[in-house]
């Protein structure tokens, strides 16, 4: 804490800087006054710890305000308090007819949800091309390219949805309609523009209370200039036998940035970064997003999903870290896709991380914006806001020995995030924080708001995998 010292030194320095000092002098303070500067504003960084109970971190059941259905039964989407509860089920339609159904009940469910997305759309692509754009034939080629990438049941869902939601209008241009192009690229924007920044943090068996894992994931993103799209948080539940899923994700997305299966598999996409001097290359690449969708579908263990992205991550656009976590393992997917950031790898608790970066106990896992594995890029150390996250999951969780869900939710959440300049776990880009219990096999969301990251928290139980 600043004190009155540091003023003092300070205009005691001035004064002698106004003598003449000779071997013959005698120097005294005789008369000196400490100017009267008043109490410091400055607070010590444990005050912007808050300490939770119980009940703070006890998870609530919303009820459906409004229910909307397809005729098909192919789309089922719930209006909540907090959010959207979204079933697609593949088994009432083909995917293009899902799609198209998805759109349908959006447009009941969300009137407004044209004007909304298409103004979070424009701003993400000012963003990626460094200001306004007249020409679109780059993100044209980009969107062009990847969709064709894609699996054919991908292709045919999104056009679904397209179609429906542009009903006619085609082009890029910002005029408070969804063209069909602009339709398609909400389910492109991690891959064709730009990624996510989040971190997480999972914990095994050998420290946690009941002696399962738990795994927590936030999801920080460009939220849009009115925290927009926080109006449309959604959970949409794939209903495809045993290719079913839930995702947390945001209304009308059909790619995948967080999810956890019936097998328990969790996983999600971390951004960090391609080397700045790499020239993007959507010539022979594919959609992470999608992959990550593939992964959920068709893998049951953290180790072969996150085995499936490493293998393919010369296909990706972006640079990116992905969290793959099952009741026995976890692992983080370095997924270079320039050499200059290093070689693609599965990192676990054993892998030799970059020098000098320490984490005091195996038995908690964590990522954040950077790769960690030696020999791959390191904006860790060398960035501030990385390691200063990886820093505070340290000392937070690492001393924890036999943690409950509870506590473990206690901590998560014990930063102050209001008026606060510190760089936080939970900052203020925060869409959601996915929690999974191997446990008790719950899974819980904390969402942020349109009005801002708050204090006061609310998690919310959406059920079991």
């Amino acid at each position: 804490m600043k004190s009155k010292f540091v003023t003092i030194v300070a205009a005691l320095t001035a004064a002698l800087s106004a003598l003449t000092l000779s071997s013959c002098n005698t120097v005294t303070y005789d008369g000196f006054t400490a100017p009267n500067q008043g109490e410091s504003t400055l607070k010590p960084v444990s005050s912007y710890y808050l300490e939770r109970t119980e009940e703070d971190v006890k998870p609530v059941v919303e009820k459906a305000l409004q229910t909307y259905s397809s005729e098909n039964g192919a789309c089922v989407i719930e209006k909540k308090r907090s959010y959207y509860e979204v079933t697609l089920d593949y088994e009432k339609g083909s995917p293009k007819e899902v799609g198209a159904a998805y759109a349908e009940m959006i447009l009941e469910a969300y009137p407004d949800y044209k004007k909304m997305l298409e103004d979070y759309l424009y701003e993400n692509i000012r963003e990626a091309f460094g200001g306004d754009v007249t020409d679109y034939t780059a993100l044209k080629e980009r969107i062009s390219t990847l969709k064709g990438s894609l699996a054919k049941k991908y292709q045919e869902e999104m056009e679904g949805f397209a179609e429906v939601l542009s009903d006619g209008e085609e082009e890029f241009q910002q005029n408070g309609k969804l063209s069909y192009e602009e339709a398609i690229l909400i389910n492109m924007v991690p891959d064709a523009l730009r990624s996510t920044a989040c971190s997480a943090i999972t914990v095994n068996g050998n420290s946690t209370e009941s002696g399962q894992r738990i795994t927590a994931r936030f999801l920080d993103w460009n939220l849009g200039s009115d925290n927009q799209i926080c109006s449309a948080q959604c959970v949409t539940h794939f209903k495809n036998g045993d290719k079913s899923f839930t995702s947390v994700c945001l209304l009308g997305m059909l790619d995948v940035l967080t999810a956890v299966n019936p097998d328990g598999l969790v996983l999600g996409e971390l951004d960090v970064g391609t080397n700045q001097n790499a020239k993007f290359v959507v010539e022979g690449k594919t959609c992470y997003s999608y992959d990550l969708r593939y992964a959920i579908e068709n893998f049951s263990t953290a180790k072969e999903a996150g085995q499936y992205m490493v293998d393919n991550a010369h296909r990706y656009t972006f640079s990116c870290n992905a969290l793959f976590t099952d009741d026995n393992d976890a692992f983080c997917a370095e997924l270079c896709v320039d050499e200059q950031d290093g070689k693609p790898i599965l990192r676990d608790s054993s892998t030799p991380m970059h020098k000098g970066l320490e984490w005091d106990n195996p038995d908690y896992f964590c990522i954040v914006n950077s790769f960690t594995s030696a020999g791959n890029s390191d904006k860790l150390t060398t960035m501030y806001e990385n390691i200063v996250r990886w820093n505070k999951y340290n000392k937070l969780f690492c001393p924890e020995k036999n943690i409950s869900l509870t506590r473990f939710k206690e901590l998560i959440t014990s930063e102050q995030v209001e008026d606060s300049s510190l760089i936080n776990c939970r900052s203020s880009a925060m869409v959601h924080l996915l929690l999974v219990d191997y446990d008790t096999k719950s899974v819980q969301v904390l969402f942020g708001s349109p009005g801002g990251t708050k204090d006061k928290i609310k998690f919310i139980d959406i059920g079991t995998f």
